[in-house]
């Protein structure tokens, strides 16, 4: 099979991805339409519409954070798209981009902040297993989270950080 044909079938099977993925959120399956969604981008590769159509199917299963992170790829992946065609896209499956940017960013604390308790270390010098973590489990916790992109980064308020870490 010759390499320009190799392409023609990946497209066109991840056409068909995208096709069941469409179909299944308007089913109702949303986490089936994910996995649609994640198999056409396998095939095809980062792409606005796909990431975009991930954003919306994690919108519908309530995954807010996942959405979040799908938004801020197809940000980085086409950001003139984003800023044109992103709030139509949402709004076309009953979502507002600002509000779920809004909920995405969280409610500003209007309390004063808790001070941090200090524990005592029981451990020596010696280096923790896990590095910084405390056990298997927060080591696998914090290993299986996707790296920040750096859409995601250019989405985070730093005032907002700052004024959250100064609180006393």
């Amino acid at each position: 099979m010759s390499l320009g044909l190799r392409r023609l079938a990946a497209r066109f099977d991840a056409w068909v991805w995208d096709l069941r993925g469409r179909r299944r959120l308007r089913r109702g399956d949303p986490r089936g339409a994910i996995r649609a969604y994640e198999m056409a981008r396998r095939r095809r590769g980062p792409r606005w519409s796909t990431a975009m159509a991930l954003a919306v199917g994690h919108l519908c299963a309530r995954e807010l954070s996942e959405a979040r992170r799908w938004l801020a790829e197809g940000r980085e992946v086409d950001p003139q798209r984003y800023e044109r065609e992103a709030a139509l896209f949402l709004a076309r499956h009953g979502f507002d981009l600002d509000a779920v940017q809004r909920l995405a960013t969280g409610p500003r604390r209007q309390g004063p902040a808790v001070g941090a308790t200090v524990r005592p270390s029981r451990r020596g010098a010696e280096a923790l297993p896990f590095g910084d973590c405390t056990d298997l489990d927060e080591y696998a916790r914090f290993s299986a989270m996707p790296p920040i992109t750096p859409a995601e980064m250019a989405s985070i308020d730093w005032d907002d950080v700052l004024e959250d870490l100064l609180d006393d």
